[in-house]
């Protein structure tokens, strides 16, 4: 039986998308196919030409067949009177980018309008309409306990650190491989974990890389990609689950 497993380019933005393209061509390059990319929705402070070039990038990449993923609202959290203890433990191990980790169920509804509110601005067409995004993944995966309920309610699957839920509540096991943030002295066993869930019978792994691996973890994380095409694995998108 051929096996499944996501990769999945995180934190694709307005302020970094013209440095980001060429990565995410030589991994298509490299895969064969296009996959899925996170898109960081928000575009305030940023000048409107630079803003009319992330959105004209944005459709060249779903032409391409590239599939975009919502990725919470700023991937910086403002302040809140609904953060619980737990949320702002997540925030500080996170450098403040955990936006929806223990949040009030008002203020996770609010910030994830919002996310959606800036996604339709970025693809609306000609008569103001936008299609929904398939996924939404909360930064750092750090979350509270309403808003799976609130994603899947708005018709879009559910990622977590462990798993990914559909809108119909179906759940698979998807450890996830993630480099970005952890200790070079890490690094290493980050890898095997990865090499490790590769090759694991069962699951939906993640490849989960980020515009800050590149260029010093390119290699690697090209070998990790391969292997998990030579464990007799099948790249699949969010939408196929």
């Amino acid at each position: 039986m051929v096996r499944k497993f996501l990769l999945c380019f995180h934190d694709f933005s307005v302020w970094n998308y013209q440095d980001v393209i060429p990565v995410l061509e030589e991994l298509k390059e490299l895969v064969g196919a296009p996959f899925s990319v996170l898109v960081i929705p928000d575009t305030e402070n940023a000048p409107m030409e630079t803003i009319d070039g992330f959105r004209a990038a944005l459709g060249r990449l779903k032409l391409e067949g590239f599939e975009l993923a919502l990725h919470g609202f700023k991937h910086k959290a403002e302040f809140s009177q609904g953060r619980s203890y737990a949320g702002l433990i997540g925030m500080n191990l996170t450098s403040g980018e955990a936006e929806f980790a223990g949040l009030s169920e008002y203020e996770s509804c609010r910030l994830l309008q919002a996310s959606l509110g800036a996604w339709k601005k970025l693809f609306a067409d000609e008569n103001g309409d936008a299609e929904m995004p398939v996924a939404f993944v909360p930064p750092t995966w750090f979350s509270n306990k309403f808003l799976p309920g609130q994603v899947r309610a708005a018709k879009m699957l559910y990622e977590d650190r462990f798993s990914m839920t559909t809108v119909n509540g179906v759940r698979y096991s998807s450890p996830v491989a993630s480099f970005a943030g952890i200790p070079k002295v890490t690094e290493n066993a980050a890898f095997l974990y990865a090499e490790g869930i590769l090759k694991f019978p069962f699951g939906v792994p993640r490849i989960a890389v980020h515009p800050v691996d590149f260029p010093r973890l390119n290699g690697r994380i090209r070998n990790l990609v391969r292997l998990a095409l030579g464990c007799n694995r099948r790249l699949v998108f969010y939408r196929e689950l």
